[in-house]
């Protein structure tokens, strides 16, 4: 069902971002189309305990409304179009073999009814099959949620992630091959969340995987806060 769905079908298609006309092989006009594709990725300043981070845009204009619809307006089905950004990314760079989401704050995947990080990251490993999925291996402790809170709060008090220690989608152990199914324990992995702002997230999921012998990890989002 296309994003916008039964509604798309009984009504013309609109851009998800500035309510225009659109064709229906995709949910944006080809204005906002012609921005995203222009915006510039960032490659810069990772955060500590990421040895590399990429984000397809800023967090501003089309990229931001196309992640708010996505996130907030319940539009799970521009999953693809968001990731097949992230995994062109992906794709060209250092990136290891085990894809790892950014685990939600329980309240908020409860609240949304979807892990917007666990969504992206299984359409990246759908365009990418070099990947392995982990979406069991890291945890969130706690109620709190980074959204609204200032950069001086979200430096101070990270949230709590810690590693399972074990994921059957990487096989612990690690079984004495390399390559894709070589398992997690020793390997690389990169960490899939839809936007980057202090990236105190990042490094407290970067401290859980390196406790689980797991690294180094670069990580990769859709939008990133300048």
């Amino acid at each position: 069902m296309p994003p916008l769905g039964l509604a798309g079908l009984l009504t013309p298609p609109m851009c998800v971002v500035c309510r225009s006309g659109c064709g229906r092989a995709l949910p944006l006009c080809a204005d906002c189309v012609g921005e995203l594709n222009l915006a510039p990725v960032i490659r810069k300043s990772p955060p500590p305990g990421i040895s590399e981070v990429v984000s397809c845009a800023p967090h501003e204009g089309v990229a931001r409304a196309l992640l708010a619809a996505f996130k907030f307006r319940g539009l799970t089905g521009l999953a693809p179009l968001i990731a097949g950004y992230m995994a062109d990314l992906v794709g060209s760079g250092p990136c290891g073999q085990i894809l790892v989401p950014v685990p939600a704050a329980p309240g908020r995947k409860r609240w949304r009814g979807f892990d917007p990080a666990g969504e992206l990251a299984r359409e990246i490993v759908r365009a990418d099959s070099g990947f392995t999925l982990a979406d069991d291996l890291l945890v969130r402790r706690g109620r709190g949620s980074q959204r609204g809170r200032r950069r001086e709060a979200r430096l101070a008090a990270p949230p709590s992630i810690e590693s399972t220690g074990v994921s059957p989608a990487c096989g612990f152990p690690p079984p004495a091959v390399s390559g894709p199914s070589a398992g997690c324990r020793g390997g690389t992995a990169t960490l899939v969340d839809d936007v980057l702002t202090t990236g105190g997230t990042l490094t407290a999921c970067a401290g859980a995987l390196a406790g689980a012998g797991i690294g180094p990890v670069s990580a990769v989002t859709f939008t990133r806060r300048l």
